[in-house]
């Protein structure tokens, strides 16, 4: 595997008439250091729009793509920024100098930074937005704990992503093109097992898979001890792929594997089975998207929720990764769903609750509780 440098994060820009002409002389800049910028508007200047619907636009990207990072304007930078943060995982503040970029990096882990359009900076805007695209955030048990307190003020609504665990390619299609759940689920959890890991293999033909038309936005479950292969062969035959999850079981260096991941544009995430210590996940906590906590023993569908314990495993994870996405995987049903929410999950990964359900669409809305 050769070793790669890490891509710059994908840019989200938007700002209303206010901002537009910083706007563009953002984008310019950064198109020209090799940022990845996608604008949200104005793409022209109207003196009549308003700045709520561009700043939802960046925080609604963002919220899909935590590892992208967003650039707002408007006339004093204070708009867009309480838009942005009525948005759950959002975190964004103004930028009026470098320091306040950087600090915001280094200590809130920022994902948004906002520059006012008509009042002048301390510094000049392009340095500011340079510093705050170049500062990592520090990971400091303190501002983690901080984090962690905020986070408690928003509200869960959690993601249910419908997971395919089969044997053969009729099931795959008949599941993946159901109406139904595809309206109420945008984005889809495919299991792979090969028997490398675990005493079980799943069906999963990436050439076949790709036959099927418009297909959703994926990410792969790869309980597998070589994950690299697979990984390559499904980025290059299946645009919508999304996000790849790795076991924290394999035997071989993780940190290797997620930098490769996110060099291809994948967001990556970490698995770990009900026995396996948060620990393993220290080193590189900062630079996944989301951990996978199993919520029973990889390898089948429809076993029972390990209860307690993983619930501990959960509030356990929120505490100290708050600006993480926590999925849960094995054992999710209507009964459970409330509790594991509350321990601090916002991604649910369920199965047979949906395929062995006679009204899914039902099934789904009570899978997702409205937990303060």
């Amino acid at each position: 595997m050769k070793k790669r440098p890490l891509m710059k994060p994908l840019i989200y820009l938007a700002a209303d008439h206010a901002g537009f002409h910083l706007k563009q002389s953002i984008k310019e800049h950064l198109e020209l250091k090799g940022f990845d910028v996608e604008d949200f508007g104005a793409h022209e200047l109207n003196p009549q729009d308003d700045y709520p619907p561009y700043a939802s636009a960046v925080a609604r990207a963002i919220t899909e793509n935590p590892l992208a990072l967003g650039i707002l304007s408007c006339g004093n930078a204070e708009g867009v920024c309480i838009a942005a943060n009525k948005f759950n995982r959002i975190r964004a503040g103004v930028g009026f100098s470098i320091d306040s970029a950087k600090t915001m990096r280094q200590d809130d882990n920022a994902n948004i930074i906002c520059i006012p359009g008509r009042i002048k900076t301390l510094d000049d805007p392009l340095a500011i937005v340079d510093h705050f695209l170049s500062t990592p955030f520090s990971g400091e048990a303190r501002h983690l704990r901080r984090l962690s307190e905020v986070s408690k003020f928003e509200k869960h609504y959690p993601a249910i992503v419908p997971t395919i665990l089969v044997q053969n390619f009729e099931m795959f299609k008949k599941r993946i093109s159901n109406s139904t759940v595809r309206h109420l689920a945008p984005l889809w959890q495919i299991d792979v097992l090969d028997d490398s890991m675990f005493d079980s293999r799943s069906w999963f033909e990436v050439n076949q898979v790709a036959k099927i038309p418009d297909l959703p936005e994926l990410e792969l479950h790869l309980m597998i001890l070589d994950p690299l292969p697979i990984i390559e062969q499904t980025k290059f035959h299946l645009p919508t792929l999304k996000r790849v999850i790795i076991h924290a079981e394999i035997d071989k260096p993780l940190e290797p594997i997620i930098d490769y991941c996110q060099n291809l544009g994948l967001e990556v995430g970490i698995a770990l089975n009900p026995e396996t210590k948060l620990k393993m996940i220290k080193s590189f906590a900062n630079k996944i998207n989301n951990i996978l906590i199993m919520g029973v023993y990889p390898g089948a569908s429809g076993q029972e929720f390990l209860g307690r314990k993983i619930l501990k495993k959960i509030k356990k994870t929120k505490k100290l990764y708050p600006h993480l996405i926590i999925a849960v995987d094995g054992g999710i049903n209507q009964q459970n769903s409330a509790s594991i929410v509350k321990a601090g999950a916002n991604q649910l990964c369920v199965g047979s609750a949906i395929w062995q359900s006679k009204d899914q669409s039902e099934t789904i809305r009570m899978l997702s509780p409205k937990i303060l």
